[in-house]
């Protein structure tokens, strides 16, 4: 038997490197959190600004909706943003056509 409330706990009691994707895990489940609404932002433009003190919290939650994040600058204000996966160096294409 699944009990959400003891996984709902363990989410927030895990590494974030160590959260995995859970497709049946949805936002409404953290609408008792005072982040909610960040939640809720970055869904609708994927960005938010959240609170300092919240933001461990909103990255665990939105992992486990399938979305990484990081923290980034802009004018001095800090906002949670897409995680870009890093593209494998690939050469430039001069190189490639000449090694044709």
């Amino acid at each position: 038997m699944y009990d959400f409330e003891t996984e709902y706990r363990r989410i927030f009691e895990t590494p974030l490197e160590e959260i995995k994707e859970d497709i049946f895990f949805r936002a409404d489940n953290f609408e008792n959190e005072k982040w909610y609404g960040d939640l809720q932002m970055y869904l609708a433009i994927g960005v938010c600004k959240p609170e300092k003190d919240c933001v461990s919290d909103l990255q665990k939650a939105l992992k486990v909706l399938g979305f990484s994040t990081c923290m980034r600058e802009n004018d001095g204000e800090m906002f949670l943003i897409p995680q870009r996966e890093r593209q494998k160096q690939t050469p430039p294409r001069h190189k490639q056509e000449m090694e044709r």
